[in-house]
């Protein structure tokens, strides 16, 4: 044999090993983390139209159009519904046991339908959603989640038909069950670090003010206790440990726990930032403090897109207002520690933004970190605030 044939025949074997090597951990990848579905389309019904309507009428099944990445939330109304159409196919050489996950958890009610080939019709799969206890999930998870079967080389269509009042993210995303598994765990352990770093921050905030007798520290104990509701409500833990038989909570509480963190924090910045303040500060205080009281009462009177209005209206004008005020107090008054409370201001204002930005951001991992950051931030100027009482001017709120 020549040398030629030799080394070709070595280069080959590299070849295929180097192939082999790259579809395994191709392979791997696929099932070690959930892979989110990109090639998404959609389109926005009537709440009656039913699956089986839909897919019958031709003008109707082929007037989906694709879904931008720019489009991760859709609002919508009462009368409306979105509809989710996802193609997906086996990528293994043998049947797969799946699991198909939609990850936005305020939503009220998601259907699950797998489109049949030969005829115009549909197979229901299963419902979910935050309208219905979650006793009755599949899979006791926080996200909603579908078990579906593959055989091998099997390429099929998905329909998710979603209803809501007011908002709804676009977020699918395809595993096995295990690492499925794991990444719920994950999401857990980073959620219950948070959680204990609030609680422990409640904590500190109420021992600080019964040593000092400062009613600023009680207020932003109750901020973050109030945040802490927000936190659990957001990302299922509430609905899962604390009301799994009584949905109807969801629809009502994130405005309940909203409207009481930013109440708590308007009082923060009157005792702390506003003692020797001007009368529009206190006015504009006190403008922030009732938006937050009628956002914590909406759900009394308001309907779910205006309550959805509110909350994005309530949230800007209080947190921008709370971050002027510090941001002016600390730099342009010489009182003692005034900085410090301005610091825990501007933190806590932070923290909302960020509680926020990752729940409508495709949850954004980072923004967990920076979270963590700045909770760490506002217990370092906790225990850097002196023991001696500050002298508070006395004002009736």
């Amino acid at each position: 044999m020549s040398p030629f044939l030799t080394l070709a025949r070595i280069a080959l074997l590299c070849l295929s090993l180097c192939c082999s090597v790259h579809a395994a951990g191709t392979l791997d990848i696929i099932q070690q983390q959930p892979h989110r579905l990109t090639e998404l389309q959609y389109q926005i019904t009537d709440v009656s139209l039913s699956a089986n309507e839909l897919v019958a009428d031709p003008a109707l099944f082929h007037n989906f159009t694709a879904l931008t990445p720019q489009q991760n939330t859709l609002r919508i109304t009462a009368q409306q519904a979105v509809w989710l159409l996802a193609k997906i196919k086996n990528p293994y050489p043998e049947p797969w046991d799946a699991v198909l996950s939609y990850h936005f958890l305020a939503v009220d009610k998601v259907s699950f339908y797998k489109v049949a080939t030969d005829i115009p019709s549909v197979q229901f799969l299963g419902r979910s959603g935050s309208a219905f206890p979650f006793s009755e999930r599949p899979l006791p998870l926080y996200s909603f989640s579908q078990p579906l079967r593959f055989d091998i080389a099997e390429q099929t269509s998905v329909l998710i038909k979603l209803e809501d009042a007011a908002m709804i993210g676009t977020e699918l995303s395809i595993s096995s069950l295990a690492p499925l598994l794991e990444a719920s765990l994950q999401q857990l352990q980073q959620d219950s670090m948070i959680n204990g770093a609030l609680l422990l921050l409640v904590l500190l905030a109420l021992c600080r003010g019964v040593q000092q007798h400062q009613p600023a520290l009680y207020a932003l104990a109750g901020f973050y206790l109030a945040f802490l509701l927000v936190l659990i409500t957001l990302n299922g833990q509430a609905f899962s440990r604390l009301w799994p038989l009584h949905p109807e909570m969801n629809a009502v509480f994130i405005y309940i726990s909203v409207g009481a963190s930013l109440a708590c924090l308007s009082l923060f910045a009157r005792f702390s930032l506003l003692r020797q303040s001007s009368g529009y500060g206190l006015w504009l205080n006190s403008g922030s403090f009732l938006l937050a009281l009628l956002l914590l009462f909406s759900p009394l009177f308001a309907s779910g897109p205006m309550k959805l209005k509110l909350l994005f209206i309530c949230m800007t004008l209080v947190l921008s207002i709370t971050l002027l005020q510090a941001l002016f107090i600390s730099l342009t008054t010489q009182v003692r520690y005034t900085p410090r409370f301005s610091l825990l201001a501007v933190a806590a204002t932070l923290q909302l933004l960020l509680l926020q930005l990752s729940y409508m951001a495709n949850f954004v991992q980072w923004l967990n970190t920076s979270l963590l950051f700045v909770l760490t931030i506002s217990t370092f100027l906790l225990l850097h605030i002196p023991k001696a009482r500050l002298q508070f001017a006395r004002r009736d709120l």
